[in-house]
């Protein structure tokens, strides 16, 4: 069949079928690059087809401040973004495997792996504040201290489970996609799977740190000059903001963690 179950084009079936009406030098190429084609056919598109506008759609679940912009540029540049993130995550991802197919070790290229077990293959933990920090409140009593301390705590869980969820949201949603598409990376190592863990979540972390750069570019009124600017050119211009900007775009923030869909 030259098209799949869902009615996409099958590149192994089409190559297989016509291949002897072309050109040997074609063929050759073809062969010699077929795991690419395969992948950009077969793989890439299928998966693009379904995690772009999902991808866009959860954008707007966990900053809907976004869907208020009317901009063109910032319009522009929010509607690539999730086509930009998963880019980088299939090509990633697809390399790790051709370096797999290759025999390469994958220690050769990231040789701390060891290191990046802990931190990319166990749960992440909420911050608190415990007894040590005490000495740093001398001026209040110990019934005031665990009245603060229990307090602070309980905002930093709220936050860390806010973030948390966030974050299985977007993974969960490109591991649906990933799994279903790309059977090939079934068969990774267990090295390899934690260069995978890697992968998804640096490109997490850098999807959320754009997505806060647009938020506050948005609640501060900023110029949309600044939205595809480098980071630390936007930092700079967000520094030179009045105070009390600043501090409204944090209680928007404040909110939207309690809830609120502003």
């Amino acid at each position: 069949m030259l098209y799949d179950q869902e009615g996409d084009p099958n590149f192994d079936a089409w190559f297989s079928q016509n291949q002897r009406n072309f050109p040997k030098e074609l063929v050759d190429f073809l062969k010699e690059y077929y795991d690419t084609f395969h992948f950009l056919f077969s793989i890439y598109r299928k998966i693009l087809k379904h995690l772009d506008p999902a991808m866009h759609e959860l954008m707007l679940k966990h900053y809907p401040v976004f869907r208020t912009e009317q901009r063109p540029a910032v319009l522009e540049y929010l509607d690539d973004l999730p086509t930009l993130t998963c880019d980088a995550i299939l090509i990633k991802i697809y390399h790790l495997w051709l370096n797999q197919k290759a025999g390469k070790n994958i220690r050769d290229s990231f040789p701390d792996i060891d290191k990046w077990r802990d931190f990319y293959g166990k749960p992440k933990t909420p911050d608190t504040i415990d007894e040590s920090t005490r000495p740093d409140y001398t001026w209040i009593s110990d019934a005031e201290w665990e009245q603060y301390r229990d307090s602070e705590n309980a905002s930093l869980l709220e936050f860390f489970n806010w973030e948390e969820k966030r974050k299985f949201e977007f993974v969960d949603l490109v591991q649906t996609y990933i799994f279903k598409y790309y059977k090939e990376i079934e068969n990774l190592n267990p090295d390899e799977w934690i260069v995978y863990a890697m992968i998804i979540r640096d490109e997490y972390e850098y999807f959320k740190t754009i997505c806060e750069n647009v938020e506050l570019l948005i609640d501060c009124k900023m110029p949309e000059k600044y939205v595809d600017c480098p980071i630390d050119e936007f930092q700079q211009a967000y520094s030179s903001i009045d105070k009390e900007v600043k501090d409204r775009a944090t209680e928007f923030r404040n909110r939207r963690i309690a809830g609120e869909e502003i």
